[in-house]
């Protein structure tokens, strides 16, 4: 217990990073989400999928990618129906963390495949692709 009490805050860190890793690496992998950059999205933009946007309506109202839909992080369980389950799905956000989490909802519900774009919208947009 000794031990413990002297070494308390490496503890905590220790666990904070573990679950970090857990929720943004380890656990999206056993779901099935795959990483997805703007080159791997130019090879396939014009076969079928349908790409989500989490991103607030005032980031959406900023500028969005072309041919996006728009479903808020906080209204993925509510709306994720209006996604359809036959084609991939890739998810947007304005860095990767957001998207990465509507991801997992999705895959957790039965969506496959799902894919994280990367980098987010400062990728998409570093890349020149298409975008509203």
């Amino acid at each position: 217990m000794a031990w413990l009490n002297d070494n308390l805050m490496m503890v905590l860190t220790f666990t904070f990073l573990a679950w970090m890793v857990w929720g943004r690496v380890v656990r999206p992998k056993m779901l099935g989400i795959q990483k997805m950059t703007p080159e791997i999205y130019q090879g396939m933009r014009n076969e079928p999928h349908t790409l989500v946007d989490v991103r607030t309506e005032g980031e959406w109202r900023g500028g969005r990618a072309a041919n996006a839909i728009h479903i808020p992080l906080a209204d993925i369980e509510k709306r994720m129906k209006s996604i359809p389950k036959n084609k991939p799905v890739v998810v947007i956000c304005a860095s990767g963390m957001r998207s990465s989490m509507a991801a997992t909802t999705l895959a957790k519900s039965g969506y496959t495949p799902v894919y994280n774009f990367a980098g987010g919208m400062g990728s998409w947009r570093s890349a020149n692709l298409p975008t509203k």
